[in-house]
């Protein structure tokens, strides 16, 4: 379709507005503007970038925030190229639309009108500029960690629109202001290591984007936060556990019984005990050979008290899991679901944040602490670091039979 319509002996650039929302927002039916060549060849080069400027405001008044810095970079570009090409004339003509632009923008937001020639004559670039390619270039890792590096630098990006905005005076400014309105330490310090990520690849080869050496957050601003004593998990009281489960059995939810009592007695995480597969538990114990650290792959004793658990568990599996029917989410994992259904039990029970799933762990730990069960031989059951640094380094871990042992120590009251 032509953009450009001869009036009397020159040719003109020209878009009509046919959306009546945006004629009532802008006041206009039709972009016109006077190209001053009677070449219509000439003409039609010089309308490009007006009719893409045009339609930059098009979409801005529809409500996209990005449409004008997208034709300030594509402005940029093209003066650039018309630079590199020695077209003088393509560049002072482009040059001269970026400052009509601006100076109109100005007239409604003199912040935008700055930005807006800042990016297009090269003094600024915008921080999403590379966004995209960064995503692609963090693939590699774990759809969840993904996700969240890109949530927290999405973060960043609009709160500094502009690179050359992102100075250590700002960044100990946000940090301060991020920890203000309750943000954890831990929370902003994982924030910090992903923006660097992002600033490696800005500083990289092929972008320089940004100066190497130069990332200008630092974890010394962070203020070192503890949590509320209501946010520390606990253990549950012992005695609490049983009725934990029976509860879920009342409830009529025996899958969510079954993974607490498995929970009750092994210690495991629950995504493990969620992605334990009928195949990975023989009759004596079971393997975790999937796990958060190098200490959580394991062989777990089967305590007495869930053999026929396990077993009717194993016969009635339908997918290949232990606990059969339970969902994927986008991450892949299988406790998702159930881990929301176990946290509602739980409050009617009258337990807070401070008590979760991971809290049987604490519970197990006490239970074999009170035994007289050493540290290292609870560690090696439930798939902990080693507390003593020569058994860390050293030991292959505890025989299969010295940890059932000790696990048949743990006894919950009532039972």
């Amino acid at each position: 379709m032509s953009h450009i319509e001869k009036r009397r002996n020159l040719w003109y650039a020209t878009l009509k507005v046919t959306n009546k929302e945006l004629q009532a927002k802008l006041g206009k039916t039709k972009f016109l503007q006077s190209l001053g060549t009677p070449d219509k060849r000439r003409a039609e080069a010089l309308a490009a970038p007006i009719v893409s400027m045009w339609k930059a405001q098009l979409r801005k008044a529809a409500g996209d925030t990005d449409a004008v810095v997208a034709e300030s970079m594509r402005l940029r570009q093209i003066i650039q190229e018309a630079e590199d090409s020695g077209n003088e004339d393509g560049a002072f003509a482009v040059a001269s639309l970026v400052t009509d632009k601006a100076r109109a923008l100005e007239v409604t937001d003199e912040a935008a009108a700055e930005r807006f020639a800042d990016i297009a004559f090269g003094r600024k670039t915008p921080s999403s500029e590379h966004l995209d390619e960064w995503k692609g270039s963090i693939t590699h890792l774990a759809q969840k960690t993904q996700d969240q590096m890109a949530k927290d630098v999405q973060r960043l990006v609009d709160r500094f629109p502009m690179l050359e905005d992102i100075t250590p005076a700002a960044a100990r400014r946000w940090v301060s202001e991020l920890q203000k309105a309750g943000a954890p330490s831990s929370s902003v310090e994982r924030m910090i290591s992903f923006w660097r990520s992002y600033w490696r690849y800005l500083a990289g080869p092929g972008v320089e984007a940004v100066a190497a050496n130069t990332f200008p957050f630092s974890t010394e601003y962070v203020q070192k936060t503890k949590k509320a004593p209501e946010e520390e998990r606990a253990p549950f009281p012992a005695e609490e556990v049983p009725k934990l489960w029976r509860a879920a059995e009342e409830r009529g939810d025996q899958v969510l019984a079954d993974l607490i009592r498995l929970g009750a007695y092994t210690g495991a995480r629950i995504e493990e005990l969620c992605s334990l597969k009928v195949t990975e538990v023989n009759g004596v114990s079971f393997k975790i050979a999937d796990a958060k650290t190098a200490a959580g792959i394991r062989e777990v004793p089967i305590h007495s008290a869930l053999k026929p658990l396990m077993d009717r568990l194993k016969a009635a599996s339908t997918d290949g899991y232990i606990l059969s029917g339970l969902t994927f989410n986008k991450y892949e994992g299988r406790s998702n679901a159930i881990g929301k259904r176990f946290g509602r039990l739980k409050e009617r029970r009258g337990f807070g944040r401070a008590h979760v799933f991971h809290s049987l762990r604490g519970t197990l730990v006490t239970l074999l602490e009170d035994a007289g069960v050493s540290e290292n031989l609870a560690a090696d059951i439930v798939g902990h670091e080693k507390p003593r640094i020569t058994y860390g380094l050293y030991s292959g871990g505890a025989s299969l039979a010295t940890k059932a042992a000790a696990l048949e120590l743990v006894k919950y009251p009532g039972l």
